[in-house]
Protein backbone atom coordinates (compact mmCIF):
# COMPACT_ATOMS: atom_id res chain seq x y z
CA UNK A 1 0.00 0.00 0.00
CA UNK A 2 2.72 2.06 0.56
CA UNK A 3 4.03 2.13 -2.90
CA UNK A 4 0.92 2.52 -4.26
CA UNK A 5 0.66 6.09 -2.36
CA UNK A 6 4.15 6.72 -3.27
CA UNK A 7 3.63 6.41 -7.03
CA UNK A 8 0.01 8.18 -7.01
CA UNK A 9 1.73 10.99 -5.01
CA UNK A 10 3.59 11.20 -8.33
CA UNK A 11 0.97 11.14 -10.36
CA UNK A 12 0.08 14.70 -8.58
CA UNK A 13 2.82 15.80 -9.55
CA UNK A 14 2.95 14.86 -13.08
CA UNK A 15 -0.43 16.69 -14.06
CA UNK A 16 0.82 20.21 -11.64
CA UNK A 17 -1.54 19.65 -8.66
CA UNK A 18 1.80 21.00 -6.91
CA UNK A 19 1.41 23.93 -9.08
CA UNK A 20 -1.57 24.80 -7.46
CA UNK A 21 -0.99 24.15 -4.07
CA UNK A 22 2.64 25.63 -4.14
CA UNK A 23 1.20 28.65 -2.22
CA UNK A 24 -0.73 27.49 0.43
CA UNK A 25 2.25 26.51 2.98
CA UNK A 26 0.50 24.26 5.42
CA UNK A 27 -0.66 21.99 2.72
CA UNK A 28 2.99 21.82 1.43
CA UNK A 29 4.15 20.91 5.00
CA UNK A 30 1.40 18.26 5.27
CA UNK A 31 1.79 16.80 1.80
CA UNK A 32 6.26 16.83 2.25
CA UNK A 33 5.08 15.04 6.26
CA UNK A 34 3.08 12.50 4.24
CA UNK A 35 6.02 11.14 1.78
CA UNK A 36 8.76 10.93 4.73
CA UNK A 37 6.60 8.87 7.01
CA UNK A 38 5.76 6.75 3.64
CA UNK A 39 9.33 6.46 2.52
CA UNK A 40 10.40 5.32 6.16
CA UNK A 41 7.73 2.91 6.66
CA UNK A 42 7.90 1.24 3.24
CA UNK A 43 11.79 0.15 4.52
CA UNK A 44 10.42 -1.43 7.40
CA UNK A 45 10.79 -5.01 5.85
CA UNK A 46 13.51 -7.60 6.95
CA UNK A 47 15.73 -9.08 3.96
CA UNK A 48 17.72 -11.97 4.47
CA UNK A 49 20.70 -12.24 1.68
CA UNK A 50 23.47 -14.85 1.54
CA UNK A 51 25.54 -18.02 0.40
CA UNK A 52 24.48 -21.48 1.40
CA UNK A 53 26.79 -24.35 0.11
CA UNK A 54 26.36 -27.93 0.41
CA UNK A 55 22.78 -27.80 -0.24
CA UNK A 56 21.66 -29.37 -3.77
CA UNK A 57 21.02 -26.13 -7.03
CA UNK A 58 17.41 -25.34 -6.72
CA UNK A 59 16.63 -26.29 -3.19
CA UNK A 60 14.29 -24.61 -1.44
CA UNK A 61 14.19 -21.76 0.90
CA UNK A 62 11.83 -19.76 3.30
CA UNK A 63 11.15 -18.40 6.16
CA UNK A 64 8.79 -18.78 8.38
CA UNK A 65 7.40 -17.29 11.80
CA UNK A 66 5.15 -19.96 14.30
CA UNK A 67 4.76 -22.50 11.03
CA UNK A 68 3.47 -19.48 9.16
CA UNK A 69 5.18 -18.60 5.62
CA UNK A 70 6.88 -14.94 5.43
CA UNK A 71 8.34 -15.74 2.31
CA UNK A 72 10.34 -18.31 -0.12
CA UNK A 73 12.85 -18.58 -2.80
CA UNK A 74 14.72 -21.46 -4.82
CA UNK A 75 18.65 -21.27 -4.00
CA UNK A 76 20.44 -20.37 -7.25
CA UNK A 77 24.27 -21.02 -7.22
CA UNK A 78 24.17 -21.07 -3.61
CA UNK A 79 22.37 -17.48 -3.72
CA UNK A 80 19.48 -16.69 -1.93
CA UNK A 81 17.02 -13.76 -1.15
CA UNK A 82 14.09 -13.36 1.65
CA UNK A 83 12.01 -10.32 2.87
CA UNK A 84 9.00 -9.98 4.48
CA UNK A 85 7.30 -7.56 7.21
CA UNK A 86 7.21 -8.45 10.81
CA UNK A 87 4.32 -6.76 12.87
CA UNK A 88 6.28 -7.60 16.24
CA UNK A 89 10.03 -6.93 16.02
CA UNK A 90 12.54 -8.58 16.80
CA UNK A 91 10.83 -11.50 16.31
CA UNK A 92 11.95 -15.50 16.45
CA UNK A 93 11.53 -17.08 13.38
CA UNK A 94 13.21 -19.69 11.04
CA UNK A 95 15.09 -20.55 8.03
CA UNK A 96 14.02 -23.78 6.73
CA UNK A 97 16.16 -25.69 3.47
CA UNK A 98 14.69 -28.36 1.81
CA UNK A 99 15.41 -30.12 -1.50
CA UNK A 100 12.37 -31.94 -1.23
CA UNK A 101 13.04 -35.22 0.93
CA UNK A 102 15.12 -33.36 3.58
CA UNK A 103 15.63 -30.86 5.14
CA UNK A 104 17.96 -27.92 7.60
CA UNK A 105 16.77 -25.41 10.05
CA UNK A 106 17.89 -22.76 12.05
CA UNK A 107 16.41 -20.73 14.37
CA UNK A 108 17.01 -16.84 14.18
CA UNK A 109 16.00 -13.59 16.18
CA UNK A 110 16.06 -10.69 13.77
CA UNK A 111 14.29 -7.52 13.38
CA UNK A 112 12.84 -5.70 10.17
CA UNK A 113 16.87 -5.08 9.29
CA UNK A 114 18.51 -6.39 6.25
CA UNK A 115 21.32 -9.48 7.34
CA UNK A 116 23.21 -11.33 5.24
CA UNK A 117 24.20 -14.80 6.17
CA UNK A 118 27.22 -17.10 4.57
CA UNK A 119 26.50 -20.71 5.81
CA UNK A 120 27.59 -24.43 5.18
CA UNK A 121 24.79 -27.07 5.07
CA UNK A 122 26.26 -28.70 8.11
CA UNK A 123 26.29 -25.52 10.60
CA UNK A 124 22.18 -25.58 10.40
CA UNK A 125 20.69 -25.66 13.46
CA UNK A 126 23.10 -24.86 15.84
CA UNK A 127 25.84 -22.81 14.21
CA UNK A 128 23.99 -20.34 11.33
CA UNK A 129 25.58 -16.98 11.90
CA UNK A 130 24.50 -13.87 11.10
CA UNK A 131 25.97 -10.29 9.80
CA UNK A 132 24.18 -6.59 10.26
CA UNK A 133 21.43 -7.83 12.40
CA UNK A 134 21.05 -5.52 15.84
CA UNK A 135 19.51 -8.63 17.91
CA UNK A 136 20.65 -11.96 16.40
CA UNK A 137 24.18 -12.10 18.03
CA UNK A 138 22.41 -12.64 21.58
CA UNK A 139 20.85 -15.90 19.89
CA UNK A 140 24.22 -17.09 18.18
CA UNK A 141 25.37 -16.86 21.47
CA UNK A 142 22.61 -18.76 23.54
CA UNK A 143 22.64 -21.55 20.93
CA UNK A 144 26.27 -22.12 21.43
CA UNK A 145 25.87 -22.56 25.03
CA UNK A 146 23.64 -25.39 24.37
CA UNK A 147 24.66 -27.18 21.20
CA UNK A 148 26.28 -30.08 23.24
CA UNK A 149 23.73 -30.83 25.75
CA UNK A 150 21.27 -30.38 22.92
CA UNK A 151 22.72 -32.85 20.60
CA UNK A 152 23.36 -35.31 23.66
CA UNK A 153 19.94 -35.62 24.08
CA UNK A 154 18.90 -36.33 20.75
CA UNK A 155 21.63 -38.90 21.04
CA UNK A 156 19.81 -40.33 23.86
CA UNK A 157 15.99 -39.70 22.46
CA UNK A 158 17.27 -42.00 19.53
CA UNK A 159 18.50 -44.92 21.42
CA UNK A 160 15.06 -45.14 23.52
CA UNK A 161 13.26 -44.75 19.86
CA UNK A 162 15.50 -47.67 19.16
CA UNK A 163 14.90 -49.74 21.98
CA UNK A 164 11.32 -48.90 21.70
CA UNK A 165 10.90 -50.28 17.91
CA UNK A 166 12.67 -53.61 19.20
CA UNK A 167 10.57 -54.24 21.50
CA UNK A 168 13.42 -54.74 24.11
CA UNK A 169 12.02 -51.61 26.50
CA UNK A 170 11.37 -52.29 30.47
CA UNK A 171 11.10 -50.66 33.40
CA UNK A 172 14.65 -50.40 34.28
CA UNK A 173 15.48 -48.73 31.05
CA UNK A 174 12.95 -46.19 31.98
CA UNK A 175 14.34 -45.40 34.81
CA UNK A 176 17.88 -44.98 33.19
CA UNK A 177 16.65 -42.26 30.75
CA UNK A 178 13.79 -40.90 32.38
CA UNK A 179 14.13 -41.28 36.50
CA UNK A 180 12.71 -37.97 38.12
CA UNK A 181 14.91 -38.82 41.46
CA UNK A 182 18.40 -39.30 42.19
CA UNK A 183 20.37 -40.99 40.67
CA UNK A 184 18.29 -39.00 37.62
CA UNK A 185 18.03 -40.29 34.00
CA UNK A 186 19.86 -39.83 31.28
CA UNK A 187 17.41 -37.37 29.64
CA UNK A 188 16.26 -35.92 32.90
CA UNK A 189 20.00 -35.02 33.61
CA UNK A 190 20.60 -33.24 30.24
CA UNK A 191 17.10 -31.50 30.95
CA UNK A 192 18.32 -30.04 34.39
CA UNK A 193 21.72 -28.76 32.79
CA UNK A 194 19.86 -27.17 30.32
CA UNK A 195 17.26 -25.13 32.80
CA UNK A 196 20.45 -23.61 34.68
CA UNK A 197 22.13 -22.40 31.58
CA UNK A 198 18.52 -21.09 30.72
CA UNK A 199 18.27 -19.46 33.67
CA UNK A 200 21.52 -17.87 34.23
CA UNK A 201 21.54 -16.56 30.53
CA UNK A 202 18.04 -15.73 30.85
CA UNK A 203 19.50 -13.50 34.28
CA UNK A 204 22.79 -12.35 32.83
CA UNK A 205 20.27 -10.68 29.44
CA UNK A 206 17.06 -10.12 30.88
CA UNK A 207 16.57 -6.60 29.44
CA UNK A 208 17.78 -7.80 26.03
CA UNK A 209 14.90 -8.34 23.64
CA UNK A 210 16.66 -11.80 22.95
CA UNK A 211 16.82 -12.35 26.95
CA UNK A 212 13.23 -11.38 27.60
CA UNK A 213 11.45 -13.51 24.54
CA UNK A 214 13.61 -16.91 26.44
CA UNK A 215 11.83 -16.14 29.76
CA UNK A 216 8.26 -15.41 27.98
CA UNK A 217 9.17 -19.06 25.59
CA UNK A 218 10.03 -20.69 28.77
CA UNK A 219 7.54 -19.70 31.24
CA UNK A 220 5.80 -22.80 31.50
CA UNK A 221 8.71 -24.99 32.37
CA UNK A 222 10.64 -22.60 34.46
CA UNK A 223 9.07 -21.85 37.85
CA UNK A 224 7.15 -19.61 38.97
CA UNK A 225 9.10 -18.16 41.35
CA UNK A 226 11.69 -17.53 39.18
CA UNK A 227 9.75 -16.04 36.19
CA UNK A 228 8.20 -13.63 38.80
CA UNK A 229 11.72 -12.50 40.15
CA UNK A 230 13.07 -12.12 36.66
CA UNK A 231 10.52 -9.74 36.14
CA UNK A 232 10.86 -7.53 39.38
CA UNK A 233 14.53 -7.56 37.71
CA UNK A 234 13.64 -5.88 34.65
CA UNK A 235 14.28 -2.27 33.52
CA UNK A 236 11.17 -0.06 34.58
CA UNK A 237 11.27 1.36 30.42
CA UNK A 238 10.12 -2.29 29.57
CA UNK A 239 6.98 -3.12 31.83
CA UNK A 240 4.22 -1.90 29.05
CA UNK A 241 6.55 -4.10 26.64
CA UNK A 242 4.25 -6.80 24.82
CA UNK A 243 6.19 -9.76 26.28
CA UNK A 244 6.13 -8.36 30.16
CA UNK A 245 2.23 -8.09 29.78
CA UNK A 246 2.16 -11.87 28.73
CA UNK A 247 4.30 -13.13 31.24
CA UNK A 248 2.20 -11.20 34.38
CA UNK A 249 -1.20 -12.20 32.44
CA UNK A 250 0.55 -15.95 32.52
CA UNK A 251 1.46 -15.47 36.62
CA UNK A 252 -1.63 -13.76 37.89
CA UNK A 253 -4.08 -16.19 36.61
CA UNK A 254 -3.66 -19.20 38.03
CA UNK A 255 -3.99 -22.51 36.16
CA UNK A 256 -8.23 -23.49 35.35
CA UNK A 257 -8.93 -26.35 37.09
CA UNK A 258 -12.62 -28.34 36.99
CA UNK A 259 -15.20 -26.53 38.45
CA UNK A 260 -13.59 -22.42 37.94
CA UNK A 261 -14.99 -20.40 35.89
CA UNK A 262 -13.75 -19.01 32.50
CA UNK A 263 -11.59 -16.17 32.69
CA UNK A 264 -13.02 -13.34 30.32
CA UNK A 265 -11.77 -11.77 27.68
CA UNK A 266 -12.42 -8.96 25.00
CA UNK A 267 -11.61 -10.27 21.11
CA UNK A 268 -12.79 -8.92 17.64
CA UNK A 269 -15.02 -11.28 15.84
CA UNK A 270 -15.42 -12.81 12.12
CA UNK A 271 -17.34 -9.82 11.32
CA UNK A 272 -15.00 -6.68 12.72
CA UNK A 273 -17.15 -6.44 15.99
CA UNK A 274 -15.87 -6.05 19.56
CA UNK A 275 -17.23 -8.75 21.81
CA UNK A 276 -16.71 -10.62 24.91
CA UNK A 277 -16.50 -14.19 25.78
CA UNK A 278 -18.99 -14.12 28.35
CA UNK A 279 -21.05 -12.82 25.47
CA UNK A 280 -21.15 -16.49 24.10
CA UNK A 281 -22.81 -18.21 27.55
CA UNK A 282 -26.80 -18.15 26.40
CA UNK A 283 -27.60 -21.38 28.59
CA UNK A 284 -25.34 -23.33 26.41
CA UNK A 285 -22.56 -25.23 26.76
CA UNK A 286 -19.25 -23.39 24.93
CA UNK A 287 -15.99 -25.03 24.08
CA UNK A 288 -13.15 -22.86 23.31
CA UNK A 289 -11.11 -24.12 20.83
CA UNK A 290 -7.30 -22.25 20.38
CA UNK A 291 -6.32 -22.64 16.74
CA UNK A 292 -4.67 -21.75 13.88
CA UNK A 293 -4.40 -21.82 10.07
CA UNK A 294 -1.06 -23.16 9.92
CA UNK A 295 -1.50 -26.15 12.09
CA UNK A 296 -1.84 -29.72 10.93
CA UNK A 297 -4.31 -31.46 13.72
CA UNK A 298 -6.36 -27.91 13.99
CA UNK A 299 -7.43 -28.57 9.90
CA UNK A 300 -8.09 -32.00 11.16
CA UNK A 301 -10.15 -31.27 13.85
CA UNK A 302 -12.40 -28.55 11.50
CA UNK A 303 -14.61 -31.68 10.17
CA UNK A 304 -15.29 -32.83 13.45
CA UNK A 305 -16.04 -29.43 14.89
CA UNK A 306 -18.46 -28.76 11.94
CA UNK A 307 -20.63 -32.06 12.76
CA UNK A 308 -20.56 -31.18 16.53
CA UNK A 309 -22.14 -27.66 15.59
CA UNK A 310 -24.57 -29.48 13.07
CA UNK A 311 -25.50 -32.01 15.57
CA UNK A 312 -25.23 -30.13 19.04
CA UNK A 313 -25.72 -26.55 17.81
CA UNK A 314 -29.09 -26.28 19.98
CA UNK A 315 -26.81 -26.75 23.32
CA UNK A 316 -23.03 -26.12 22.63
CA UNK A 317 -21.42 -23.32 21.36
CA UNK A 318 -18.26 -23.32 19.57
CA UNK A 319 -16.25 -20.25 19.92
CA UNK A 320 -12.62 -20.69 17.95
CA UNK A 321 -9.69 -17.71 19.04
CA UNK A 322 -7.41 -18.01 16.58
CA UNK A 323 -3.91 -17.55 17.80
CA UNK A 324 -1.78 -15.52 15.49
CA UNK A 325 -1.85 -11.89 14.15
CA UNK A 326 -2.25 -12.07 10.03
CA UNK A 327 -5.76 -10.70 8.81
CA UNK A 328 -5.80 -13.33 6.13
CA UNK A 329 -4.68 -16.31 7.83
CA UNK A 330 -8.30 -15.38 10.41
CA UNK A 331 -10.50 -14.84 6.82
CA UNK A 332 -9.39 -18.43 5.70
CA UNK A 333 -9.59 -20.47 8.98
CA UNK A 334 -13.30 -19.30 8.97
CA UNK A 335 -13.92 -19.76 5.21
CA UNK A 336 -12.82 -23.71 6.12
CA UNK A 337 -15.86 -23.61 8.38
CA UNK A 338 -19.56 -22.78 7.50
CA UNK A 339 -20.90 -18.82 7.40
CA UNK A 340 -21.86 -19.05 10.70
CA UNK A 341 -18.81 -20.31 12.39
CA UNK A 342 -17.71 -17.78 15.76
CA UNK A 343 -13.77 -17.38 15.06
CA UNK A 344 -12.21 -14.49 17.57
CA UNK A 345 -8.79 -12.77 17.00
CA UNK A 346 -6.49 -10.60 19.28
CA UNK A 347 -4.20 -8.36 17.77
CA UNK A 348 -1.33 -9.43 19.30
CA UNK A 349 -1.68 -13.10 18.92
CA UNK A 350 0.19 -15.68 20.91
CA UNK A 351 1.47 -12.71 22.97
CA UNK A 352 -2.20 -11.44 24.07
CA UNK A 353 -3.05 -11.82 27.44
CA UNK A 354 -5.80 -14.22 26.83
CA UNK A 355 -3.38 -16.61 24.81
CA UNK A 356 -0.81 -16.47 28.39
CA UNK A 357 -4.01 -16.84 31.09
CA UNK A 358 -5.58 -19.66 29.05
CA UNK A 359 -1.83 -21.02 29.66
CA UNK A 360 -2.00 -22.05 25.53
CA UNK A 361 1.62 -23.65 24.31
CA UNK A 362 0.60 -24.76 21.21
CA UNK A 363 -2.49 -25.38 19.27
CA UNK A 364 -5.38 -27.20 19.52
CA UNK A 365 -6.36 -26.65 22.78
CA UNK A 366 -10.27 -27.09 24.32
CA UNK A 367 -11.93 -25.92 27.23
CA UNK A 368 -15.06 -26.77 27.25
CA UNK A 369 -17.52 -25.03 29.79
CA UNK A 370 -20.62 -25.52 31.00
CA UNK A 371 -23.96 -23.16 30.53
CA UNK A 372 -22.97 -22.02 34.47
CA UNK A 373 -19.29 -20.85 32.89
CA UNK A 374 -17.34 -23.58 34.80
CA UNK A 375 -14.61 -25.56 33.30
CA UNK A 376 -15.88 -29.22 32.67
CA UNK A 377 -12.74 -30.62 30.36
CA UNK A 378 -9.73 -29.27 29.14
CA UNK A 379 -8.64 -31.31 26.27
CA UNK A 380 -4.95 -30.94 24.68
CA UNK A 381 -4.92 -31.79 20.97
CA UNK A 382 -6.50 -33.89 18.89
CA UNK A 383 -7.69 -37.17 17.78
CA UNK A 384 -10.60 -38.90 16.71
CA UNK A 385 -12.17 -39.58 20.28
CA UNK A 386 -12.64 -36.04 20.99
CA UNK A 387 -15.94 -36.01 19.22
CA UNK A 388 -17.41 -38.92 21.42
CA UNK A 389 -15.75 -37.23 24.75
CA UNK A 390 -18.09 -33.44 24.07
CA UNK A 391 -20.58 -35.55 23.50
CA UNK A 392 -20.75 -37.70 26.91
CA UNK A 393 -19.90 -34.43 28.68
CA UNK A 394 -22.61 -31.91 27.42
CA UNK A 395 -25.35 -35.26 27.74
CA UNK A 396 -27.93 -35.99 24.70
Amino acid sequence: MYYELVNNLGFWIYFGIFDQIRSMKKKITVLLSLIIFLLTNAQKRFQITGNLSGFEENSFAKITKNNMTLDSCIIKNGEFALNGTLQNEPSSVVLLISNGTSYRYSELFIGNESIRINAKKEDFKWNVKTEGSKYDNLRFKYFKLIKALNEERSQYESQVASIRDNSKWNDSLQITYWSQKQPFGKIILVDKKLEEINKKFITDNINQPYGLYLLDSNKSVLSKSFVSNSVKNLNPKLKNNLLVKSINSYLYNPDLKIGDSFYNFSAIDQNGRKVKFSDYFMQKFVLLDFSTLYCGFCIQSIPTLNQLKKEKGNKLEIVTFYVDQDLKGFEKLHKKHHSEWIILRDKDGRSSETYSKYKVDGTRVFYLFGPDGTLIKKIDGFDEEMEELIKKNIGS
